[in-house]
């Protein structure tokens, strides 16, 4: 064997120059590359690369990078495509810095990137379209970790629909790697709202919201901006802002959102509220939404408009009871809105009565001025002439006079500060009184309309401050009337006090004309002040028959003097006509009880006054002498004719009648006690009243 190897070499060497390859050429024979796997893959994929001699050593790029992290065996080579590959189209194999192998690549996938997102933040079911590059490649998108569907693929856009989730990372991966939006990407819940409580409210009112995806809503009313002060996810708290109107209450946020129905109610606003008013009055009221206004209020008491409340300006109605330095309040949907500053009222004065009568030592007259809200500011006039006053409470002053009033009708009026109240007619003719004769007759006539009380409080007052009126007086009076001057003054007095007696009957008419039917208790104290002045209406009466009987029971002959005859029966008139007035006193007081406590009385009872018999004793006190000195009845009878003889026929068989009721004590001898005691003689009873109505009256006695 060694011997044919020499031979060979030496052959060779004989036959040419050429030399045999020693055993490593074999080892450097030109590598291949064959193929990559995967067949797709990107940057950061660890790849095979499959071929033939490779050596260690060699050098593999992409293009120009070279790969990382090689292993490299005779027919593979394993390496990492570095991260910073954006694409590679060719393998080049390098050994000793010279390219020894090449092979086109084609399963590279360059990486997705994404640009943007439109919108960007959506609900859920909206469609997004996120933008970039490399996305038709993509096989995964995630939001916040979880996987989306893609509903439409292409290199630089995708579609998809927004899910039901969370705010998330939004990212994309493929092949070629990852992709993600540099932001979160936000699904939005667009505020909604299921209900506001309370449903209707005013300006500047708390509202409670609630639903749901609340706590980055923004809220109006109508165009009204409205402030939360309190906002979370179900639930928020709104002021009504003012001037806002009732509509859509919304709650938005990024223009997206939804309403529900709510009523602001309007506003009353009280902007001219006149700090002083006089009372009863009106009082002027301008402002905003006065129309709203149900009910209005000083202090407790209820104003009423004296038409409907316009939009801006309402007159209401202010009654003599209304309070003073109170605010003005309007009551709207259960709110009060109340004036910035009270309104203080000023009383308007009422006056209901004049009485005057003449004064000390016969000079001038002095009187009282009646009526309601009298202050010791408050200025009088009549016809136009102050009135000097001296206060005395709300409801009386006093004056004095040089002389009396004109006899004639004239204003009287009361004015406090410049509220000036109505008028009152006074009639100078009526000498002091409320109402003289024929005034008297209208009243009647009226049922007792146009007599307040007030005036019967003043008439009492006039008729007790008459000269003269105490018993021995009055008897000493009728003993001086011996001459026909005396006479006619005895028939003046008479007749003014039997006047008296007809004005007192009128006046109870209208007290009891002015009460409340029934006996309750609460009725019976309604009529407690008025039974009051019943009761001294009736007190006064009795004194006045008794005035009329002292007044006779000293004439001397009175009767047969012509002058003093003619006195004497309009004496006789006027005492008739009271007495047939009385059957409208006890029609006016039927069912009227007055009372205090537990006790009720009949009106009817209290203003009882038996004319009649109290006339007849008027008529007997004249008598009495005679009655007293009398011996038999046709005596006394001969003397009363002789004395009556002046009168009318009528009003002397008035006379007699009264007079016959003692006519039994006459003839049974008891003369003495008859004519001393005839006022309380039992036989002087209502059977001896009067047949004839000559004189005006019921009957023959007046």
């Amino acid at each position: 064997m060694i011997g044919a190897a020499i031979g060979v070499a030496i052959w060779l060497g004989n036959a040419a120059p050429l030399q045999a390859e020693p055993p490593a050429a074999e080892a450097s024979a030109a590598p291949t590359l064959q193929a990559v796997t995967p067949a797709e893959f990107g940057a950061g994929a660890t790849i095979t690369i499959t071929g033939s001699n490779f050596a260690e050593g060699d050098v593999v790029l992409f293009d120009a990078i070279a790969l990382e992290g090689v292993t490299i065996a005779p027919g593979s080579i394993t390496a990492t495509v570095p991260l910073k590959t954006k694409s590679a189209k060719k393998l080049i194999l390098k050994r000793a810095k010279k390219k020894v192998a090449e092979l086109a690549i084609t399963g590279f996938v360059k990486a997705p990137a994404l640009t943007s997102a439109s919108p960007k933040f959506a609900a859920p079911g909206e469609v997004v379209t996120l933008k970039g590059k490399n996305l038709d490649r993509v096989t995964t998108l995630t939001l916040a970790g979880a996987p989306v569907k893609v509903d439409e693929l292409g290199a630089t856009s995708l579609r998809f629909t927004a899910p039901a989730g969370t705010t998330g990372p939004l990212a994309v991966k493929s092949v070629g790697g990852e992709a993600a939006l540099k932001q979160n990407y936000e699904i939005f819940y667009a505020p909604a709202l299921t209900g506001a409580s309370p449903a209707a409210a005013f300006e500047g009112d708390s509202v409670t919201l609630t639903g749901k995806h609340l706590e980055a809503a923004k809220f109006k009313l109508g165009s009204k901006p409205l402030k939360a002060s309190e906002q979370a996810d179900a639930k928020a708290t709104v002021t009504i802002a003012k001037g806002a109107k009732s509509g859509d209450l919304k709650a938005e946020a990024r223009k997206k959102g939804s309403a529900v129905a709510f009523t602001v109610y309007p506003t009353p606003l009280l902007t001219t509220v006149p700090k002083e008013v006089g009372a009863p009055g009106t009082l002027k009221i301008s402002g905003k939404n006065l129309d709203a206004v149900a009910t209005w209020r000083l202090g407790q008491v209820v104003l009423v408009p004296e038409a409907p409340a316009g939009k801006s300006k309402v007159t209401l109605t202010l009654p003599d009871s209304a309070p003073t330095d109170q605010p003005l309040v309007a009551v709207s949907e259960g709110r009060e809105f109340a004036s910035k500053k009270p309104v203080a009222v000023i009383k308007t004065p009422v006056v209901e009565a004049m009485s005057y009568w003449t004064g000390p030592e016969g000079k001038g007259v002095e009187g009282e001025i009646r009526g309601r809200e009298l202050t010791d500011k408050t200025k009088f006039t009549l016809a136009g002439k102050s009135v000097k006053t001296t206060f005395v409470d709300p409801t009386r002053v006093t004056f004095a006079l040089t002389k009396a009033p004109k006899a004639a009708e004239q204003a009287l009026q009361a004015k406090t500060g410049k509220y000036k109240g109505p008028a009152l007619t006074v009639d100078g003719a009526a000498g002091g009184y409320s109402a003289g004769p024929a005034r008297l007759a209208e009243i009647l006539a009226a049922g007792g309309a146009g007599y307040s009380a007030s005036a019967v409080a003043a008439d009492l007052a006039v008729s007790q401050r008459q000269p003269d009126r105490g018993a021995e007086p009055l008897k000493a009076l009728g003993r001086a009337a011996t001459s026909p001057e005396g006479q006619a003054e005895v028939a003046a007095v008479g007749r003014q006090i039997a006047l008296d007696l007809r004005r007192f009957t009128v006046a109870q008419v209208a007290l009891c004309a002015q009460m409340t039917a029934g006996k309750t208790q609460a009725q019976a104290e309604a009529n407690a002040a008025l039974g009051d002045d019943l009761r001294a209406s009736q007190k006064h009466m009795q004194a006045l028959a008794g005035q009329l009987r002292e007044l006779w029971s000293g004439l001397p002959l009175a009767a047969t003097a012509s002058d003093a005859s003619t006195g004497l029966a309009e004496v006789d008139a006027e005492v008739a006509a009271a007495t047939a007035a009385r059957a409208q006193v006890e029609a006016a007081c039927k069912n009227k009880f007055v009372g205090s406590g537990k006790l009720l009385s009949e009106a009817g009872a209290v203003a009882k006054v038996d004319l009649p018999a109290l006339y007849g004793e008027a008529i007997k006190g004249a008598f009495g002498a005679v009655l007293a000195a009398g011996k038999t009845w046709p005596a006394v009878e001969g003397e009363v004719s002789t004395r009556l003889g002046g009168l009318p026929a009528a009003r002397k068989k008035q006379w007699k009648d009264v007079l016959k009721a003692s006519k039994s004590a006459v003839e049974g001898g008891a003369a003495a006690t008859t004519g001393k005691g005839a006022r309380g003689d039992k036989h002087v009873e209502p059977q001896a009243k009067p047949k004839s109505n000559t004189g005006k009256g019921k009957g023959k006695a007046g």
